[in-house]
């Protein structure tokens, strides 16, 4: 998943500076261990006869002189032996420094391009977390070097920050998972502490940006207990900041906070808690459904583009509710459970394959016992810095998910016209024979009246930045600013599957397929009568159960029947995918052989006959529709309808819906102005 900019999460620059010019030549490796000091033995008559007269003149001869000039022979050697091992750390922290400020300057098209740069930072961090584990006893000794704790935190924190950039990258969710490992580790042992004691107000900043990360890696993990535990914690941090410190960015860190909290609010609230308040769970990214077991596809989703341009929405990094829905809907569920894991000495690895997925993924093992841990600083320290990390053993789940990785993923927040189109044709350039590029775009919708519009008669708005002050008047600005179905149309040179959550979705609606490729667009509802913080189309594409659950204002549910309910939506959607699998024309179901496109289509027609059975959704802009509309008579099935009523009855809410009436159809589809 890869963005326009990779930035930090709360906004603000990396505290790690690279060193200037290049890198110093590496120095040979250092001895891992160290010669036994010699015993202090009485020399025997034979030295004694091979001093030199000189030397017999000027040192008489004792029980102790001979072994007192081979100790200090003995501590020479160790003290270079010394120097040498503070040397190679300082030269591989500031390689590690050198390549890691790299990063952000790598080009975001391309693996070829920055794939080599992450890999050796991978090499490089590896070799430096080893060397200080092994070492630690040695550089935290004031004489020699003086390794901070924090300083030890620091490169941790590098290390998950680089695990999650290779995650935006390459979407595989295991990155993310060893980004939380190192992050979880941040925390358990405390390397930032000693922050007040020091009145260091830069080791605060250091704090408070690793608790931002960690925010983030537990949102795109689900994890809402642990977020709500760091959401208490850096309110407290920042309160402490403020007042001891009294800071310029105070304000900027209260905003912070409160932009953490809100989208937290907004991606938790949604789903009901039990008897006790525990929120229920509830799975999020793709899963294998119940019996529905297939051969490998030969198409499927290799791309995706993410575009969110919705300025009033809650937002947090640079993503917006709408967009954080999609990206967890594009993602398979990882098998891998980073809970109680740490990071150890070992390989800190990504060796992508030319598929773009790791043959080697690293998976932390539990932490060694403490009789064999690296000690720490205080006496009372019972932790290990040092498991080790081993290959994960690859069974039959693993292997099939590399051979089907998720799609790569490139995320907009308000990106212009012209990042649109490059980063779509980029992803259109990337795909194979049996590929397919994802267009998801949630925006406000740009209408524009023209008789001589030539098909560019609006869509979704785009970001003006860059633009300065605009000559144009209002009509010409929206029309320059505007993503419009005719801007689309090159790319249907290979199969596009398109979603827009929009006012104006309608406007692209009936686009030409004049290249005969499979080309598919969902389209939200142009009118909600209902308002909630996010799309509900999106809202129940990303998660049917969790949607329907904020539609019909259900808060609280016991356990049992939460499972029970689910398991009525698993049955829904196998019933739905009984119809959709009909459909006969050609081109559209090439898109049902890819998981994410198929179960995509599944929910689409699962949200139509929920709203369509809602009682305010009673006109037809507040239905979804397709194009080409192959669905809206599926919606209508009696079969399903049934599936839906159970669900309703279940619930008990049945006095928000029409449980006696039919659906509604969609709306008929409007002349865009393009024809074929």
């Amino acid at each position: 998943m890869s963005a326009v900019s990779e930035k930090e999460p709360v906004g603000v620059a990396d505290p790690a500076q690279a060193p200037e010019g290049q890198a110093p030549t590496p120095l040979a490796e250092p001895a891992t261990t160290a010669p036994a000091p010699a015993t202090d033995t009485p020399p025997n008559d034979d030295t004694t006869n091979k001093l030199a007269p000189q030397q017999q003149q000027e040192q008489p001869l004792t029980a102790d002189s001979v072994p007192t000039d081979a100790k200090r022979e003995a501590d020479l050697q160790s003290a270079e032996r010394d120097k040498e091992t503070v040397e190679e750390f300082q030269y591989l922290l500031e390689k590690s420094q050198h390549l890691f400020s790299g990063l952000s300057d790598l080009p975001e098209i391309g693996s070829k391009y920055w794939q080599p740069h992450f890999q050796r930072t991978f090499e490089v961090y590896t070799k430096l977390w080893k060397f200080q584990n092994q070492h630690r006893l040695l550089l935290e000794n004031p004489v020699h070097y003086g390794l901070k704790r924090w300083e030890v935190g620091e490169i941790a924190s590098k290390i998950g920050q680089l695990y999650y950039r290779y995650y935006l990258r390459t979407s595989e969710t295991n990155y993310l998972h060893e980004a939380f490992v190192f992050y979880d580790a941040i925390r358990e042992r405390n390397y930032f502490r000693g922050e007040l004691s020091m009145k260091n107000s830069a080791l605060m900043i250091k704090k408070l940006r690793y608790y931002a990360r960690f925010i983030v890696v537990c949102l795109q993990m689900n994890s809402t207990g642990m977020m709500l535990q760091l959401l208490e914690e850096v309110k407290s941090l920042v309160e402490v900041y403020a007042t001891v410190f009294n800071p310029v960015d105070k304000m900027e860190w209260a905003l912070v906070v409160k932009e953490m909290a809100l989208f937290m609010q907004a991606v938790c609230g949604p789903v009901p808690v039990d008897d006790a308040g525990v929120t229920l769970p509830a799975s999020y990214r793709l899963v294998p459904r119940r019996g529905r077991v297939e051969k490998e596809p030969k198409f499927r989703l290799q791309e995706a583009l993410v575009v969110g341009n919705r300025p009033t929405q809650i937002k947090f990094s640079e993503l917006t509710l709408d967009m954080y829905y999609v990206l967890q809907m594009l993602e398979r569920e990882s098998s891998v459970n980073p809970m109680g894991a740490a990071p150890s000495e070992g390989a800190v690895s990504a060796e992508p394959s030319a598929t773009g997925i790791s043959e080697s993924v690293r998976s932390p093992d539990m932490l060694e016992s403490a009789s064999s841990a690296v000690q720490e600083p205080n006496a009372d320290a019972t932790r290990s810095d040092s498991t080790e990390i081993k290959p994960k053993e690859k069974t039959e789940d693993t292997d099939r998910a590399t051979r089907r990785p998720n799609p790569h993923k490139y995320v907009l927040y308000q990106p212009t016209v012209s990042q649109v189109l490059v980063y779509l044709a980029n992803a259109f350039r990337e795909i194979g024979d049996q590929g397919c590029v994802l267009l998801y775009l949630s925006s406000d919708g740009s209408r524009i009246d023209s008789e001589t519009s030539h098909g560019y008669i609006g869509g979704i708005a785009t970001s003006r930045r860059g633009q300065g002050d605009s000559t144009h008047d209002r009509t010409t600005d929206l029309l320059i600013n505007t993503v419009h179905p005719a801007d689309l149309v090159p790319f249907t040179r290979k199969p596009l599957f398109l979603i827009v959550e929009s006012s104006c979705s309608s406007t692209y609606s009936n686009m030409p397929n004049l290249f005969n490729q499979p080309m598919l667009a969902l389209l939200s509802p142009t009118m909600y009568p209902i308002h909630m913080n996010s799309g509900i189309y999106t809202f129940f594409l990303h998660s049917p159960l969790v949607a329907f659950c904020a539609l019909s204002q259900i808060t609280t549910m016991d356990a049992i029947r939460w499972a029970h309910v689910d398991r009525l939506f698993g049955e829904f959607e196998d019933c739905v995918w009984e119809f959709v699998s009909q459909v006969s024309d050609t081109r559209v179901r090439r898109f049902f052989g890819d998981d994410f496109l198929r179960q995509i289509v599944v929910r689409h027609v699962v949200c139509c006959v929920v709203l369509g059975m809602h009682r305010e959704f009673t006109r037809k802009e507040h239905l979804p529709q397709a194009s080409p509309e192959l669905f809206a008579q599926i919606a209508e099935e009696a079969e399903l309808i049934r599936k839906a009523r159970a669900i309703i009855d279940e619930c008990g809410v049945a006095e928000m819906y029409r449980l006696e009436e039919s659906i509604g159809s969609p709306a008929p589809v409007t002349d865009t102005g393009l024809s074929t």
